[in-house]
């Protein structure tokens, strides 16, 4: 009998005897439908008390639970269970334990062993490999078996609480690969991290990058006071007490903080530090979180950046060199004092590349606007060398030397002008003098092979030939003496002839007689004139005026209305002149190297009184007076 809804109603037990099975859900009208004669079990109305008992039990739990009868372990089970057991149920219900989940035999196995034997066993969060769905999947359960005794007092089958945890366990794990991640990230993080709690600022986390700056690894659970001892930084003390105390956030940068150096002296590290204070439900401050940055290997590269910079400031301006950084996305050129001045622009940092562009003579730009982007897309130095015109009209020529920085919105070129207008104008000064130098050498070094020559052919004697020739060379470097002090731009004439007698005059100073206007001549007449006045009075000192204590030498020249220079060498006081029976080398000399080099005539007269020359020649633009 029983009540529903305050009716009384009856309940007729099943035919087979399977009251016990009432209320056991979906599985326990399966039981009760199963042809368990086909099982070690047999049918249902010869199964002893122990058994119907179980399985009611079983039926009416919430838990997944199994029983496994008897000593092949036949499966019966709840509601609960064939859940678990998904694709397999209920082809599980009355099968083998073994039969029924053959992957998990060996461990079914000792289950029936253990458990047919009396004993228990318990398996937390046990592993397995489960085909429940026809693959493999692994699941986690906790396991309770139990042995069923039954009328004989013997245990006749197992009870098997089961309940997989798998999620849980997966949960779990993925916790704690995370937890192990934020570890790792937070033990391997270059930066400095620190948990302090109470307001004794003990450490509860230090991570790696922490401790080598302490130089310990005895951090966690000492007090700041106990791990920087006997090097405390007081200043980072009240700081640390004063973010307790208020709650407020604080963030320094290049914080001095003292740091040991094994037995040495203490280190002073420069700190970027974020103090951040960590608050309980009712905001209390109960701890702080640090964050902090070893800055002080880049302030001192900042610092050795500006003593560079400083460096660099300096030998720009003693070089006279202009800075410019050209931004080639935006178009806009950053220039110093000098580069600005070197360009004509108007005072300001920034300027339009187009306006340097600008200065560039229009012939050379297309060069230098195409040496630009070639090395602006290549990446690589530029080094070209172009005429600019400023608006006054001054002329220059810069040397552009750059290089190519990658910035935040493109590709930089980095550089210097350098004005080498006056170093240009040097060299080419220098190429003249030097083409000039050669010309000159090739000159002399004619002459002299000249000289050498006749002064060979003139004589038959050794000797006398040897000093002709030195003479005439001292002759000649006389003339180099006053042309080289001129820097070979010319003489004048009256130094020509003065230094070319000097050596004749003996040591009275009136035996020569020298007048006339100031001329200027150009090298090549200086030195003809200066060998020329050289073998007159050669000849004088051996046979003519200068050869008698009394002899008198005039040399004067004077410029005709024609604009003609004449030069007169007249003797006097001398021996009787006759005149030679051949020519020597100094008369071929004076009549033809001389006129050929004047461009001019030589008249030579051997007069009784004394030897008398005259030489013309027609002056051009480097052969004007110059009276003084």
């Amino acid at each position: 009998m029983g009540r529903v809804d305050g009716d009384v109603v009856e309940v007729r037990a099943p035919a087979n005897g399977s009251a016990f099975l009432i209320g056991g859900g979906e599985t326990g009208r399966l039981i009760s439908a199963f042809d368990w004669s086909q099982t070690s079990i047999g049918p249902i109305e010869s199964w002893p008390q122990s058994l119907k008992t179980t399985v009611s039990i079983l039926l009416h739990s919430p838990v997944p639970i199994v029983l496994l009868w008897g000593e092949d372990g036949v499966m019966l089970y709840n509601d609960a269970y064939s859940v678990f057991a998904a694709a397999r149920h209920p082809a599980l219900l009355g099968s083998k334990v073994r039969e029924g989940w053959p992957e998990v035999a060996d461990f079914n196995d000792n289950v029936m062993r253990v458990g047919l034997a009396g004993g228990t066993l318990a398996y937390k969060d046990q592993e397995l490999t489960l085909y429940r769905r026809g693959a493999p999947e692994q699941v986690w359960m906790n396991l309770d078996y139990s042995p069923v005794y039954g009328e004989t007092g013997r245990p006749e089958g197992v009870i098997a609480v089961v309940v997989e945890t798998t999620d849980r366990v997966l949960s779990e794990r993925r916790m704690a690969a995370e937890r192990e991640r934020l570890a790792q990230m937070f033990e391997q993080a270059p930066v400095i991290i620190t948990l302090m709690e109470g307001p004794d600022h003990r450490y509860v986390l230090s991570n790696a990058a922490h401790r080598r700056l302490l130089g310990r690894e005895d951090v966690v659970g000492r007090t700041l006071r106990e791990v920087q001892a006997p090097i405390v930084s007081e200043p980072l003390v009240a700081l640390l007490d004063q973010v307790y105390a208020t709650g407020e956030t604080f963030s320094g940068k290049s914080l001095p903080v003292p740091t040991a150096d094994g037995d040495g002296p203490p280190r002073i590290r420069l700190m970027d530090v974020i103090l951040q204070p960590i608050a309980d439900r009712e905001h209390n401050v109960t701890g702080i979180f640090i964050l902090a940055t070893d800055v002080t290997e880049r302030a001192r590269g900042e610092a050795a950046l500006r003593e560079s910079e400083g460096r660099l400031s300096v030998a720009l301006a003693v070089a006279r060199l202009g800075a410019f950084d050209w931004n080639t996305a935006s178009g806009v050129v950053t220039l110093d004092e000098r580069a600005r001045e070197i360009f004509g622009l108007p005072p300001g940092d920034e300027v339009d590349a187009e306006e340097v562009f600008a200065r560039i003579e229009p012939e050379w730009l297309p060069k230098v606007r195409a040496a630009a982007a070639t090395s602006i897309e290549a990446r690589k130095r530029m080094e070209i060398e172009y005429p600019i015109r400023l608006p006054d009209g001054t002329r220059k020529t810069v040397v552009s030397l750059s290089d190519v920085v990658e910035g935040e919105s493109g590709p930089r070129a980095v550089g210097v002008f350098d004005d080498v207008t006056e170093q240009r104008r040097a060299e080419e000064q220098q190429r003249l003098l030097i083409n000039e130098l050669n010309h000159r050498v090739k000159n002399t070094l004619a002459t002299v092979q000249s000289i050498a020559a006749q002064t060979r052919r003139s004589t038959g004697d050794p000797q006398a030939a040897y000093h002709a020739f030195v003479e005439r060379l001292v002759a000649l470097s006389r003339s180099h003496d006053v042309l080289t002090r001129e820097h070979w731009r010319g003489a004048d004439l009256r130094e020509i002839v003065t230094e070319s007698l000097r050596p004749f005059a003996g040591p009275g100073a009136d035996r020569f007689e020298v007048a006339g206007p100031s001329v200027r001549l150009n090298p090549q007449s200086a030195l003809a004139i200066g060998m020329a006045l050289h073998e007159l009075a050669t000849n004088a000192v051996k046979y003519g005026a200068l050869s008698v204590p009394a002899g008198r030498v005039s040399v004067a020249w004077r410029i005709g209305a024609d604009g003609e220079l004449m030069l007169t060498w007249r003797e006097s006081g001398g021996p009787p002149v006759t005149p030679p029976t051949r020519q020597g080398f100094g008369s071929r000399l004076l009549k033809q190297g001389l006129a050929r080099e004047l461009s001019g005539a030589v008249t030579l007269e051997y007069l009784p009184e004394g030897v008398s020359c005259t030489i013309r020649a027609r002056l051009t633009d480097e052969l004007r007076p110059q009276l003084r």
